[in-house]
């Protein structure tokens, strides 16, 4: 998966608050979502998410990066079909 659409889908767990409702809003399937945000953090280098039995909250580096994430995922996709605004 390209860095543009795991940013995309990083913030869409940010957004729903979980990476099953991510995995709705992207359409894929929550598997997906995992290997996803795991991917990403590989290539960022930091763990973005703890994750627990109880669900996904940011790391403080998650929180530093979803502002970054947002703003070049709109900056890249602005003006395609389809596109909303995070």
């Amino acid at each position: 998966m390209d860095r543009l659409a795991a940013m995309e889908t990083f913030v869409r767990v940010v957004e729903t608050g979980s990476f099953s409702g991510a995995a709705k809003a992207v359409g894929v399937t929550q598997s997906a979502v995992t290997k996803s945000v795991a991917d990403l953090e590989q290539q960022v280098g930091f763990a973005i998410f703890n994750r627990t039995s109880r669900g996904v909250a940011m790391t403080p580096e998650g929180r530093d990066f979803i502002d970054r994430a947002a703003r070049l995922l709109a900056d890249a996709l602005e003006g395609q079909p389809g596109f909303h605004h995070c």
